[in-house]
């Protein structure tokens, strides 16, 4: 996804803006934005559902961009960050793998966008360092930290792309398991014969997938920190 640079230039001079008094919080506005969705947002749709006129966002933001990296940087606040409550690192991993997953999945933009254009580093960096406060309260040392908020944030994006391709799929009400095996039986299984002994182990929903793909990941990283 290519964006715009949000920069001003050195001469530019700020007008004065027209549009209702601010009436508005800030937190509403970007509120207001994650409702609607990063990926559609637009200062006139997000006008049109806080029932203002789209000058009165400009009294608040210079532009539609400050307003998406804003509102990114809030939306990483709202997320319902596991607490430590005693648990242990790989349970911890877990719980941080579902809260980033089901951000990226409600904003999909976060996933193709790039941190210096679209949403800034600083987004990056406040969720990581969250991550990793919490895997060192764990008992995990920072080296070790890392290397596993590498795997949450992996895990995290995989899952995401999936769960969201699996939604996209015509289900009708059924669900993927049933839809996958009635697509399958459309085709000649001689043409697939290992699937067709294994279908049933090999259509797993998107959550089934990204737990799988965790426990393997981090029961090897287990016995690295071990050795």
């Amino acid at each position: 996804m290519t964006s715009q640079s949000t920069e001003l230039p050195h001469n530019f001079e700020k007008k004065e803006t027209r549009g209702r008094k601010r009436l508005l919080k800030r937190d509403d506005i970007l509120n207001g934005a994650l409702l609607i969705g990063l990926d559609n947002l637009t200062m006139k749709n997000l006008a049109e559902h806080l029932k203002v006129g789209t000058a009165t966002l400009y009294q608040y933001f210079e532009n539609r961009e400050t307003l998406l990296m804003e509102a990114a940087e809030y939306s990483i606040k709202l997320l319902p960050f596991p607490d430590y409550r005693g648990q242990g690192w790989q349970e911890m991993a877990l719980e941080y793998t579902k809260n980033v997953q089901k951000i990226l999945k409600q904003h999909p933009s976060f996933i193709h966008s790039h941190p210096v254009t679209d949403y800034g580093y600083k987004i990056h960096f406040t969720l990581t360092e969250k991550i990793l406060t919490d895997l060192v309260s764990c008992g995990l040392d920072a080296k070790q930290a890392i290397k596993v908020a590498h795997i949450i944030t992996m895990a995290s994006y995989g899952g995401a792309v999936e769960a969201i391709r699996q939604e996209r799929l015509p289900l009708n009400g059924a669900n993927i398991q049933s839809y996958i095996s009635s697509q399958f039986k459309e085709m000649d299984s001689d043409e697939f014969p290992i699937l067709s002994e294994n279908i049933e182990d090999f259509i797993l929903s998107a959550e089934d997938k990204t737990d799988f793909l965790l426990r393997i990941a981090l029961a090897n990283i287990q016995n690295e920190f071990e050795e």
